[in-house]
């Protein structure tokens, strides 16, 4: 009865090898079939290949014996181990199986050690064991090695997998990672606000770029993350550009240019434009409420939100000069600040591109530079998500900027979030709605009065000259400036006049005098 079970599990082996090769688990565990991850699996040749199916567990489980294991003669198989630890002293000893071979099927191994002691405990007894392979079984935070010295191939095509740490394993030759849904991107994880993920994947799994683990890593061109809706059913080369090579290629990058103190995650874009976006991932920067007096001076490659908010930062001038290390800043977070002026955005590439939000409230700006805004916006203004703010900022309101400012809040109220917000920092008053010809006019009363005055005093001068010139040509008679300040002294220069001026100059009158008699 024994070798017909042997028999009929071969033969079915057979046929679930094809089913094997069909499906993949998904997302929530479920088998489902998926022709681009069987290709994954279809593509190599060798030992490896599945050769136990599902049917193998129904079999082990009409089994009597309270061991979840079968030895068939150079492979040993077990199903459904639920086990963090090696399974209890004596339930699986009387098999002594001598395979080469172990497969791991529908097992929970979570945190699970897999050592030699755990081998061990499954009924095997061979020294050196050449291959461990895991289907449908759930992978995560697990550990590969100490005391499995002789093992050369770790197959883990076909699980459902999360990061585990590296294996222990000295002398293998090959390990199998393709045909599962690896969470590269985890929505589900702690993140910042606006990112689609953290980067604690690519960190716990970035030992697989080491040169060890990269010649041994068979399948690295055809092992994918998770792949979100909008990228199903793109080009084929689209989607190879989100394996997990590539996504632990870009962790590596992220964080070696990732700001000190700083959280570098994945963005969650909203905006591409074409393939190539869609096959980079984006990099969201957070550096909040760490004190920082500047912008950084770098940036992770495809940075496209920056958040700087609740720190110290005074200065704009590393945006200016078209900073290749913001080229692609899409969102600029500067609430909370120092910044006095925007000076630095007038030759940056946010003006060239006009990003979806810019937010630089409370801090300590004067004036509003509408020339340099005025590209920004324009470009801002195809992207109905856009949004600026401007409100908290003690602006200068005079009657040289009013009228322009308050003719761009209203071309661009559509964008402007807060305008009724903006407040002048001379008066409680609403700087859009401040009335231009009262404030206007109400500075210039006091040069009416200037004006008046002047106006009359020249009059008053014209009727006095006219009226000397008068007198004189009838009389003789100088003005009275003449006579008493002595403008015209024949004879005698300015630098000769003494403390006896005032009797010279009635000399000077006597002789003046006696000419006109």
């Amino acid at each position: 009865h024994f070798y017909k079970r042997c028999f009929v599990l071969k033969m079915a082996s057979v046929f679930g090898l094809m089913i094997a090769y069909n499906t993949v688990i998904a997302d929530d565990g479920v088998m489902i079939e998926n022709d681009f991850f069987r290709d994954t699996l279809d593509t190599f040749d060798d030992d490896t290949v599945d050769n136990v199916t599902e049917p193998a567990c129904d079999i082990i489980a009409t089994n009597p014996n309270p061991c979840p294991c079968q030895c068939l003669s150079d492979s040993l198989i077990c199903c459904n181990l639920d086990n963090t630890s090696p399974l209890p002293k004596g339930q699986c000893d009387s098999y002594n199986c001598s395979a080469t071979e172990i497969t791991l099927l529908n097992c929970q191994l979570h945190s699970t050690v897999i050592n030699r002691q755990f081998i061990l405990s499954l009924g095997w007894r061979q020294s050196r064991l050449r291959t461990l392979r895991l289907r449908n079984c759930s992978i995560s935070d697990t550990t590969f090695g100490s005391g499995l010295e002789g093992l050369r191939v770790l197959d883990l095509r076909g699980n459902k997998v999360d990061a585990f740490r590296e294996p222990e394993l000295e002398m293998l030759d090959s390990i199998y990672l393709s045909g599962n849904n690896w969470p590269c991107i985890d929505p589900s994880k702690e993140k910042r606000f606006r990112s689609k993920s953290n980067l604690i994947f690519g960190e716990k799994m970035s030992w697989l770029l080491d040169m060890y683990w990269n010649e041994r890593w068979i399948d690295r061109k055809l092992t994918f993350c998770n792949l979100d809706d909008h990228l199903q059913s793109v080009e084929e080369e689209i989607v190879k550009k989100h394996s997990v090579e590539s996504f632990l290629q870009f962790t590596k990058k992220t964080n070696s240019t990732c700001p000190a103190l700083c959280d570098c995650e994945v963005a969650d874009e909203t905006i591409k434009f074409t393939l190539e976006d869609m096959s980079k991932y984006k990099v969201n920067v957070v550096c909040t409420d760490l004190g920082l007096t500047s912008l950084p001076s770098r940036l992770p490659p495809d940075t496209i939100y920056l958040n700087m908010a609740n720190n110290q930062v005074s200065s704009l001038d590393l945006l200016s000069n078209l900073n290749p290390d913001y080229k692609s800043i899409e969102r600029l977070i500067l609430t909370n600040n120092s910044l006095k002026s925007m000076q630095g955005l007038e030759n940056s590439w946010l003006q060239r591109n006009g990003p979806v939000l810019l937010d630089v409230r409370d801090n300590f700006i004067t004036q509003l530079d509408t020339s340099a805004l005025e590209s920004m916006l324009s470009k801002a203004s195809i992207n109905t998500e856009s949004n600026y703010f401007f409100a908290g900022n003690p602006w200068s309101c005079n009657c040289q900027n009013i009228k322009t400012i308050q003719e761009f809040l209203e071309k661009y109220s559509s964008l402007i979030m807060d305008t009724e917000h903006m407040h002048c920092s001379d008066c409680e008053c609403t700087l859009l709605h401040l009335d231009y010809k009262e404030m206007c006019t109400k500075d210039h009363d006091y040069m009416i009065w200037v004006i008046l005055v002047e106006a009359i005093l020249l009059v008053a001068i014209m009727l006095k000259l006219t009226w000397d010139c008068v007198r004189y040509r009838r009389t003789g008679h100088l003005p009275w400036v003449a006579r008493h300040l002595c403008w015209s002294v024949p004879g005698i220069s300015r630098g000769r006049w003494t403390s006896t001026l005032p009797s010279m100059c009635a000399q000077g009158e006597q002789v003046i005098g006696q000419e006109v008699t």
